[in-house]
C-alpha cells in the first residue's frame, strides 16, 4: 500500500487510521476474519476521502455512514450479500464495490435482487488508487 500512501499524502486526501483494538472489534462484529491486506488498509488509512470519493472503513463513529461495520450491518441484511465481504464504495443506484476478504478480490454487487454483477481483476491497492485519483 506504499503507492497509495504516497498519493494520499501528496494529494491531501483525508484519512483516519484505526487502531488494532478497533480492527479486532470489527472482526468480532462481522463474525469473520479480515485479510491482512484489509487490516493494513484500516490501520494505515481507516477511511479515505478525496474530493467526491469516499472509501468505507474505520476511524469514524460507529453510526457514521462511512463506518464499514455500520454499512455492513445494513447491506448484509440482503440474503444475496456475499459472505466475508465488506463494503468499500457506494457506487449509487443500489450498487456497491465490496472487498471479499477470503478471495482478496473486489466485487461489484447490486441490491436488491442483483447479486454479484462482476468480479474485478485489479488488486485492492490499484483499485483504490483508480477510484480516488483517476475518477474510477
Amino acid at each position: 500500500m506504499e503507492k497509495l500512501k504516497e498519493l494520499v499524502e501528496r494529494k491531501g486526501a483525508k484519512t483516519r487510521p484505526a487502531n488494532a483494538g478497533s480492527i479486532q472489534a470489527l472482526e468480532a462484529k462481522l463474525g469473520f476474519g479480515l485479510s491482512q491486506e484489509y487490516k493494513l488498509y484500516l490501520s494505515t488509512f481507516g477511511v479515505i476521502v478525496h474530493g467526491a470519493s469516499e472509501i468505507y472503513g474505520l476511524g469514524v463513529p460507529d453510526n457514521y455512514y462511512l463506518n464499514v461495520g455500520n454499512a455492513h450491518a445494513d447491506l448484509s441484511r440482503d440474503p444475496a450479500y456475499p459472505a466475508n465481504a465488506v463494503p468499500v464504495i457506494d457506487v449509487g443506484d443500489g450498487q456497491y464495490y465490496l472487498y471479499d476478504n477470503q478471495a482478496q478480490q473486489i466485487i461489484l454487487w447490486a441490491t436488491p435482487n442483483g447479486g454479484i454483477v462482476r468480479k474485478l481483476d485489479a488488486s485492492f491497492e490499484s483499485f483504490l488508487i483508480d477510484q480516488l485519483f483517476h475518477g474510477g
